[in-house]
């Protein structure tokens, strides 16, 4: 009878595989090629932002205007600036439908928040209780009003350029 020696055998070591240290200066160059690709808006130095063939920029009054880079004359106006990019974009994909509804939105979202603004000059100053309650009101669903346009314009922004 001839035993055999059992031999336990070592585990081998796992091999390190030596990954070559990725290019910094590479991925930020594809990095910043993909934004450029996807971001098609370029911020000037006035504050003012081109879309395509569309600028917005800010007139005398405040308001944001589009105007085209070829044509003389504003193609609209709106009190926000991203209303304004969006309108642009609307316009570049002759979307009118879509470029009325931003217009109304911008148009709602401004006069919610005016009555905002007035409402909470003039409450402190009211003395009879009905009237405060009655202005209390109105400052909820304006509040209200002015939130849910915000968050629309929000929405339509990012689903335009995010």
């Amino acid at each position: 009878m001839t035993q055999k020696k059992r031999q336990f055998k070592k585990p081998n070591k796992p091999v390190v595989k030596q990954t070559p240290k990725p290019n910094v200066q590479k991925i930020a160059e594809s990095f910043e090629a993909d934004f450029n690709k996807t971001m098609q808006l370029v911020p000037l130095p006035d504050g003012s932002i081109v879309y395509k063939d569309y600028v917005v920029k800010e007139n005398k009054q405040g308001r944001w205007v589009i105007t085209r880079k070829t044509a003389i004359g504003i193609q609209g106006e709106f009190n926000l600036k991203s209303c304004a990019l969006i309108g642009a974009k609307s316009l570049s994909r002759v979307q009118l439908d879509a470029y009325n509804e931003i217009k109304m939105l911008d148009t709602r979202y401004t006069n919610s928040y005016n009555r905002v603004q007035v409402c909470r000059k003039i409450i402190p100053g009211i003395k009879d209780f009905d009237h405060y309650m009655i202005m209390l009101n109105k400052l909820e669903h304006n509040t209200w009003l002015a939130d849910n346009c915000k968050a629309e314009i929000s929405k339509r922004f990012r689903w335009s350029f995010v």
